[in-house]
């Protein structure tokens, strides 16, 4: 695809998804209404509308923007047998993130320019407390975007890689986790090998050298100094796959071959990944790449190589969307005619029953772009857009997770290891109420119906995907968290453990037994109609992805009708843009923390951003009865969505709107005071929250009704990048 289509793309879905956010939030801003609850707002930081925040949300994707790189990680391994949270607090670590636990002792990351690495070093580096102190100098690039070294020097040389997306695999008892190896990359491939080795991931290297450029050069556009390059070879430096440095300027280019959608053998479909370089008045270095694969959500950039790489998802980057696939809403019976007046294949063609349109998914080999722009003519048509991909939003967690303090609670055996229950304070608000009644609709893979912790719990199921039902890790993952059953001797237990769920498979794994899945805009809008349809009250979306017009406009309609929709915010971390639907007007955004309420590194950062709930290390109900620790927002939203059924078990008239704004203003603060970007509003609270929906009829047994019992650690030490 060109790169002109790929922005006219963008920019179609953005400037549909701005009027339908302006139109939603509009009416979500009606004086009366309970959605927003009474904000925290910073001080000195004036109030925004709805319209104008989730307007800005989706206009950011069409933007390039600029990182400001933070100092160098700095790593400090610990002997055996030490805590790190008391270990760097008591060194006087104001932000830290613990990296890995196991028998060889935890390594504490913090990150400090090189005048407080070397106050550092001098003070606590001489210690029998420390094996080791170490630099772990990350960067990270953005496409589009701008890098800004925090020397100077660094600028001279940087490393970057599109790579395929390697095979995952959760973590296993006994395993222990370490910060310098990942999962090991494929060989690339050339173009001889594709189509004989489909489904393999291409690794292209563009290693940058960047031209010495003063100021006004730079700000003329890429240097002329024709001593200066960009090379761009493969990790192999396959020939094939190599293009010589332009004589004339800091650019390069790699074509190169993959298998096609969803890596299917035989199916090929080629791009070509360029990128071009120069200094800005700045200093940073500014870097483009343009004709990126259509389905982007395959796809990683990476920058540094080995202990000090980074990676970003592309699809946090560039919207990620079916190769060739357009999706519609069309007058029922109107498929056929269409495609045949604009010669396109009917892939899927579904009935939405709130609103009795067809949802027809076509297939064109021409420009989708140019096919949409002349559907959206056809007075039969009443949308158009492309077939954008989601992405669950769970991520492999430390192999030995800590255990929380033992409490009074359910004797299932991994009891000890569930601290979120615990810290938001359902577990003591489990006394008054279990979910009993409350219907959640569950949006995610398949989920395991067989599993002990999920026994009585799922009144429904339907396969959404195209793909048939299974028992998959992710969506058996989240229902779990959200309504495994307590004191069955099998596993943990679930926050609302009487919830009944509707398990709407909408997404379907990358691999068998995998995590990580890829949900479509047609199946999410279809799940969305049998939510409404099935009378869900709770919605729980833990995936996220670009924005997206058909969406957001189902979403909308599922809030009219008085429901709660809970999203995770999103992994991209901290420079990825804003995910959706979590940052639509109305919808409860979720970030992750952990159990001394520090941000999750790789979750999302922005406005849209609501509450923190648990989302590190979550010990977690999987297929044939294991019991990994996941981590991520997806995660986070589970425990959110759980409570809400808790809260509407003791209020059953509550709106979707009233519990999001209840929810919302009994958060325990996190981070700067009021609301900011890392944790929203703060910490969700069970206990605050429902003895205010009660009028203090319902208190939580050996806490204070108000907020801030029980207390947390400084939530400074985060975990952020």
């Amino acid at each position: 695809m060109s790169n002109g289509a790929r922005q006219r793309l963008i920019g179609l879905a953005a400037n549909l998804l701005i009027a339908a956010t302006v139109s939603a939030a509009a009416q979500a801003d009606q004086p009366g209404d309970l959605q927003g609850g009474p904000d925290r707002i910073a001080a000195g930081a004036a109030p925004a509308s709805q319209a104008d925040l989730h307007s800005a949300n989706a206009a950011a994707w069409m933007q390039p923007f600029r990182i400001e790189l933070p100092p160098p990680a700095r790593n400090l391994l610990l002997q055996p047998g030490l805590d790190p949270d008391v270990w760097a607090r008591g060194s006087g670590l104001q932000s830290y993130q613990v990296v890995t636990r196991s028998r060889h002792g935890a390594i504490i990351e913090t990150r400090l320019n090189e005048p407080q690495w070397q106050e550092l070093q001098a003070r606590v580096c001489s210690s029998d407390a420390l094996l080791a102190c170490e630099t772990a100098s990350c960067r990270s690039i953005q496409l589009n975007g701008a890098v800004s070294p925090a020397d100077a020097g660094e600028r001279e040389r940087i490393k970057a890689r599109l790579v395929h997306n390697p095979p995952e695999s959760l973590p296993q008892a006994g395993s222990e986790a370490t910060t310098c190896q990942g999962p090991q990359l494929l060989p690339p491939l050339s173009e001889t090998q594709a189509s004989s080795a489909a489904g393999r991931p291409l690794d292209i290297l563009l290693d940058l050298r960047n031209p010495t450029a003063t100021a006004n050069q730079a700000a003329s556009g890429p240097s002329a100094d024709a001593a200066s390059s960009a090379d761009a070879r493969s990790a192999q430096d396959i020939p094939s796959q190599s293009a010589a440095p332009a004589p004339s300027s800091a650019s390069a280019s790699a074509s190169a071959s993959r298998a096609g959608p969803s890596g299917m053998a035989g199916n090929r479909s080629g791009f070509r990944f360029s990128v071009a370089s120069s200094l800005d008045p700045r200093g940073a270095i500014e870097l483009d790449a343009t004709a990126l694969p259509a389905d982007s959500s395959a796809w990683s950039l990476v920058v540094g190589e080995q202990c000090n790489e980074v990676r970003i998802p592309l699809d946090s980057l560039e919207p990620a969307h079916e190769p060739g696939q357009i999706t519609t809403v069309v007058q029922p019976g109107a498929a056929a005619a269409i495609a045949a007046t604009f010669n396109l294949t009917v892939l899927r063609d579904l009935t939405l029953e709130r609103t009795a349109e067809s949802l027809v998914v076509f297939a064109s080999a021409d420009d989708i772009a140019t096919v949409i722009a002349a559907l959206e003519r056809d007075p039969r048509v009443r949308s158009a857009q492309p077939e954008f991909i989601y992405r669950t939003t769970a991520d492999a967690g430390a192999a030995a997770p800590a255990a929380v303090e033992p409490v009074a609670g359910p004797s299932d055996p991994f009891a000890a290891l569930s601290y979120g229950p615990q810290l938001t304070g359902a577990l003591e608000l489990q006394a008054a109420a279990s979910g009993t009644g409350q219907r959640v609709a569950v949006i995610d893979t398949g989920i395991d119906l067989d599993h002990p912790e999920l026994a009585g719990r799922v009144s429904a199921h339907q396969d959404l995907s195209g793909y048939g039902w299974s028992a998959d890790v992710h969506g058996t993952a989240v229902a779990g968290i959200i309504a495994a059953n307590a004191n069955n001797d099998e596993g943990s237990y679930g926050i609302a453990p009487s919830a009944e769920l509707l398990a709407l498979k909408a997404c379907q794994p990358l691999e068998s037994g995998g995590l990580s899945a890829r949900c479509r805009t047609s199946a999410l809008v279809k799940a969305l109609d049998v939510a409404m349809a099935e009378d869900a009250a709770v919605i729980n979306m833990s995936l996220a992805g670009p924005p997206d017009a058909l969406l957001a406009r189902y979403v909308d309609l599922a809030l009219q009708e008085g429901r709660l929709i809970v999203a995770g915010a999103g992994n991209g971390g901290p420079h990825a843009r804003p995910g959706f639907p979590a940052a639509l007007p109305g919808v409860l955004a979720v970030t992750a923390v952990d159990a001394a309420g520090r941000h999750y590194a790789r979750a999302n950062l922005g406005d849209y951003i609501d509450l923190a709930a648990p989302g590190v290390d979550i010990v977690v109900a999987t297929p044939n009865r294991q019991y990994p620790p996941l981590s991520g927002t997806s995660m986070a939203a589970a425990h959110v969505a759980g409570i809400a059924a808790l809260l509407r078990e003791l209020v059953p008239l509550m709106s979707g709107p009233e519990l999001r704004g209840l929810l919302r203003s009994q958060a325990r603060d996190l981070g700067p005071p009021g609301t900011d970007t890392d944790f929203g509003m703060g910490l969700v609270d069970a206990c605050a929250s429902a003895a205010s929906a009660t009028a203090q009829a319902v208190l939580c047994a050996g806490a204070s009704a108000s907020r801030g019992e029980p207390g947390l650690p400084p939530a400074s030490a985060s975990q952020g990048e």
